[in-house]
């Protein structure tokens, strides 16, 4: 497998398959690093200044909870990101950029998500199930915050294939098992045609397999001490797909993953097009 991906492409050979996949996270892990931070952290600067409408989403009520989140990541900066994060008292500083934002801002959860590379999302237990009440989400993939905001997880993931068979009556129960001292993460993924990462819609662009883009997401779930919330986040990052192609035999594997996709998660992952392009590309020698 090639050393470039972050989080390489499945290389088992084995079909795909909707699950949860939680594995438990460690704090020095909680808040990742990497080469494609500071580029990501323009992008996300000119975001929440240009867009606000389209990346943050903030239910009454909630501001007690935002403020536990905002003081775990500064107090997780200050401990493990010392090289690019000044943390006093009363602002966090990501010191590459020179850009400060201070702790006391009213949307200071999308301040903070602007200088880090994490979408950050509460969720809160009310009604049997785990609703979203506020989220700053610089980098969707192919969904709105504004109409997800205040919806259970149920209701958000209604559009993923297999959710209401596979994971819809287990998710409440698992999210309910996590707790403060044992935050988790999982990952996603999916192949795009553009390396964009904001996408609340689906930006399709006429692309050869060897130009498609491996789109992954680190997501992790932390319980907030109270108890009636959840802390969920979301590191995105774009690199090429062509990368894979330095190891052939994992490049095929992935190919018969890829084969393995029912027509609907095909359709949903935005594929019909190049669903069989792709898996031809793999396999070739080229």
């Amino acid at each position: 497998m090639s050393k470039g991906f972050v989080y390489p492409p499945p290389s088992d050979g084995k079909p795909f398959r909707l699950n949860m996949g939680l594995r438990s996270l460690e704090d020095t892990q909680w808040i990742e690093d990497g080469d494609d931070l500071h580029q990501q952290i323009v992008e996300r600067v000119e975001l929440a200044k240009n867009s606000r409408e389209v990346v943050y989403q903030e239910l009454p009520g909630y501001r007690p909870a935002i403020a536990e989140l905002i003081s775990r990541i500064a107090k997780n900066l200050s401990e493990f990101h010392h090289e690019r994060y000044l943390v006093t008292s009363e602002s966090v500083t990501y010191l590459p950029g020179n850009l400060t934002v201070e702790l006391s801002a009213p949307d200071i959860l999308l301040k903070l998500a602007a200088i880090i590379g994490e979408d950050l999302v509460v969720l809160s237990r009310e009604d049997s199930e785990w609703k979203i009440v506020a989220g700053a989400v610089l980098f969707p993939s192919r969904w709105k915050l504004s109409e997800k905001i205040g919806k259970g997880m149920d209701a958000v993931h209604t559009p993923v294939p297999g959710f209401a068979e596979s994971l819809a009556p287990y998710m409440t129960a698992t999210f309910d098992k996590i707790t403060a001292d044992r935050p988790v993460w999982r990952k996603n993924w999916s192949l795009h045609s553009t390396e964009d990462l904001h996408q609340p819609t689906s930006i399709h662009a006429a692309a050869i397999p060897e130009d498609y883009w491996w789109r992954t997401e680190r997501q992790t779930l932390t319980r907030a001490a109270c108890g009636q919330f959840l802390y969920f986040t979301i590191r995105n990052r774009a690199e090429p797909l062509k990368w894979i192609k330095e190891d052939p035999q994992s490049a095929a594997f992935f190919a018969e993953t890829l084969e393995s996709l029912r027509p609907e998660t095909i359709e949903y992952k935005g594929l019909v097009n190049d669903h069989q392009k792709i898996i031809d590309y793999l396999r070739s020698n080229r």
